[in-house]
């Protein structure tokens, strides 16, 4: 009784101050949010979120949609003290792992034993080749997690689900927010959030955001620089009509592509430091234009209208040292590769779709209808398979600088790797246009159906080192899910999907890769705990792919005659549990393995790339209840993966390592100051993340040894 009239009394706090607010606030701003009340005690954070972006398009309730999705909050990331998605996303949702090997460019976030859909506010960004470069924490408002297929807002994807990164946008209140972070590896930080009005009557409202970085690596020779400038504005033209233009810039110039390291005597056995490259090779640069204008309006309070058009161009170019095979004459040398590798790609997107609410005699309907445009182009120049020129490099007894181009003839690097050459180049284009209808019925209070179609249209064309293909594919994917309400807080749910993704490139008989189609199966329960402050999601799926791309265990060629069943548990705990104790905890079991496989038959039951069948991840954060220590708060978490897969299927897997790392940090906040201090791989252990076996030769990505990281933040 006591924790409800508090409770009580908090709302009713919170609801006179908005109102204060209000009686100061133009009438186009007065926007109120169930989320921001609650946000009045100093033992509350945002680790719950209900509320889903406008970009997933749904028009009801997390808790009421029969689907398991997943929202990360910008304080969950600033907890962890992280600075982009790379670093930490996947460690916050069940089931979810990156393959580690494009760290300075590419999330490579799989989940259910899929390569899942990057989308960044509402946009398809998944690339032909790469990509996108991964998203800095500055611009990072929410991160949604949508498992499996997501017709309602996607028109190709793995049937595993897709991730969107939903931006900082305008919203008219007045900040000013600036953050400083400094660490190992002269780690070194700098950014910041502004926004407010641009006018007396509020109608044009502005969020600026600019960050400066740089560091070195734990391996030698690493070195990263990064910036980001991403101006917003929004006009609001009258109560029922907005337009709203966003501009990112991303520009990064790095020296390690990646953090692998390559040996023939086994997994994680080079010490944490040891580098393959060499201080006198190019760096990569990397720059990312994002651009979106969106117009809402609404006609009435049942309907309303969104167009988008978008335009993301992203390029990086530099070279790498890579070993493809065993010295058989003296193992303890690595013949190096000097590999040139340039990426270009090319996102234009748009988007129109109409959301209403209606009924037919006692049903209730929530309908959404749309069409979406998106056309990808990209242009790749390498030399991954011409590279010709060894650099040996000793393994016990490393001496570096002596690189000199065309093995110490010298002469320009695009001599050496005959860059233009035909057989170093490629050129993909794919664009669809397709159109969806959903409707979300009430058919009572409690019992809702949700159905949708949508029918795309896609037409490629690839040019691959000399080799053209093309394809065109008219596909329709329907979707149809059911959610009862148990209690009012609490829901159960089951899910029939469809999915539908063009594969870029051609096989190795030369023949184009067709499309591959997936089918999900889902069912699950969902609980709000305490008038809503955390929330538990169970789920249970299944997926079956056809047309999955396999590798040759030898050649490494690509085919594509197999099929693959993914399957699994996923539980997902996040909020408030107790006072002054926010949480993310979470646990997937996941078995996915080839079920068919007409070239290599031998593949059948081995396990699909990069399958962790054990995730486990705790976070956990609490504001200490003293007094005399008020606003002092001790972080603690950690990562486990065990049943870890090679990055490729192999019919003679290699065993690896359980992965476990553990984290702890301290924080203090008072009136408008914080600062956080986590200390990350607390045990110093010597871990590895993604691993394969080939010719011989063993690769790994190298995680960090013991380091920590420190913010201060200033809000005024």
């Amino acid at each position: 009784m006591l924790r409800k009239t508090m409770s009580m009394a908090a709302l009713a706090f919170s609801y006179l101050s908005v109102a204060a607010q209000e009686r100061q606030t133009p009438d186009s701003l007065k926007v109120m949010s169930l989320d921001e009340l609650t946000v009045t005690s100093k033992y509350y954070k945002k680790y719950n979120l209900s509320k889903i972006s406008s970009d997933l398009r749904l028009q009801s309730p997390l808790i009421e949609t029969p689907q398991n999705i997943q929202i990360i909050s910008a304080e969950v990331l600033k907890d962890q003290v992280v600075y982009n998605i790379i670093e930490s996303a996947t460690r916050n949702v069940s089931g979810t792992m990156r393959e580690e090997l494009h760290n300075a460019v590419s999330p490579d976030i799989y989940t259910r034993g899929g390569y899942i859909n990057a989308q960044r506010n509402g946009v398809d960004l998944r690339p032909l080749i790469k990509g996108p470069l991964g998203d800095d924490a500055a611009i990072i408002e929410t991160i949604e997690f949508v498992k499996g297929p997501a017709g309602f807002m996607s028109a190709l994807s793995d049937p595993a689900g897709s991730y969107n990164i939903v931006t900082k946008k305008p919203t008219g209140r007045k900040h000013h927010t600036f953050k400083m972070m400094y660490g190992s590896f002269d780690f070194f930080r700098a950014e910041s959030d502004m926004g407010g009005t641009l006018d007396t009557k509020g109608k044009w409202q502005y969020r600026f955001n600019m960050m400066g970085m740089s560091t070195k690596g734990f391996m030698k020779f690493d070195n990263n620089t990064r910036i980001l400038i991403a101006p917003s504005v929004k006009y609001i033209a009258g109560k029922k009509t907005s337009f709203t233009l966003e501009y990112i810039y991303q520009g990064m110039n790095y020296m390690l592509l990646s953090e692998a390291q390559i040996s023939p005597y086994g997994f994680g056995t080079l010490p944490v430091d040891f580098s393959i490259s060499d201080p006198n090779t190019r760096p990569y640069r990397a720059k990312d234009h994002s651009l979106f204008f969106t117009a809402e309006h609404q006609f009435n309070d049942n309907w309303n209208l969104t167009a988008r058009i978008s335009n993301i161009n992203n390029e990086y170019n530099g070279s790498i040292f890579w070993v493809y095979g065993k010295n058989n004459d003296n193992p303890d040398i690595l013949n190096r590769y000097y590999v040139y590798d340039g990426v270009g790609y090319n996102t234009f997107s748009t988007q129109a779709y109409i959301q209403g609410r209606f009924r037919t005699g006692t049903v209730k309907h929530a309908l959404l209808a749309g069409i979406d445009f998106n056309d990808k182009r990209n242009n790749t120049t390498d030399t991954w398979g011409t590279a010709s020129t060894v650099y040996p490099l000793s393994i016990s007894n490393p001496v570096y600088g002596n690189v000199i181009n065309n093995h110490g003839i010298g002469g320009s690097f695009d001599s050496e790797n005959d860059i233009n050459g035909e057989g170093n180049r490629t050129q993909g284009h794919l664009y669809y246009i397709s159109a969806y209808v959903m409707d979300e019925v009430s058919l009572t209070d409690k019992l809702k159906l949700n159905a949708g179609l949508r029918i795309t249209q896609s037409n490629a064309d690839f040019n691959q080192y000399g080799t053209q293909t093309d394809a065109n594919d008219l596909v329709v994917t329907p979707r149809l899910g059911i959610s009862y309400m148990l209690r009012p807080a609490m829901s159960v749910y089951a899910l029939y999907d469809h999915s539908y993704l063009p594969q870029a490139g051609v096989a190795y008989d030369k023949s184009p890769l067709k499309p591959l189609t997936g089918k999900s199966y889902e069912a699950g329960i969902k609980k709000d705990w305490h008038d809503g402050t955390w929330n538990t999601t169970l789920s249970v799926y299944q997926i079956y792919r056809k047309r999955t791309i396999l590798r040759d265990p030898v050649s490494n060629d690509i085919y594509q005659t197999g099929e693959n069943r993914s399957e699994g548990v996923e539980l997902d705990v996040r909020g408030r549990v107790a006072k002054g104790l926010n949480v993310v905890m979470n646990y997937a079991f996941t078995e996915s393995k080839i079920t068919k496989d007409e070239k290599n038959p031998e593949m059948v039951g081995m396990a699909t790339p990069n399958r962790i069948k054990h995730i486990q991840n705790t976070w956990l954060n609490y504001a200490l209840p003293v007094r005399k220590l008020q606003g002092l708060s001790v972080s603690a978490g950690y990562q486990y993966m065990a049943g870890r897969a090679e990055r490729y299927t192999n019919a003679n897997p290699e065993t690896l390592k359980d992965f476990f790392r553990l984290d702890a940090g301290i924080g203090y906040s008072r009136k408008k100051y914080s600062i956080n201090l986590i200390v990350n791989n607390i045990l110093n252990d010597h871990l590895y993340s993604t691993a394969w076996k080939r010719n011989n030769m063993y690769y790994w990505v190298q995680t960090a040894p013991r380091n920590f990281r420190c913010a201060l933040t200033i809000n005024l």
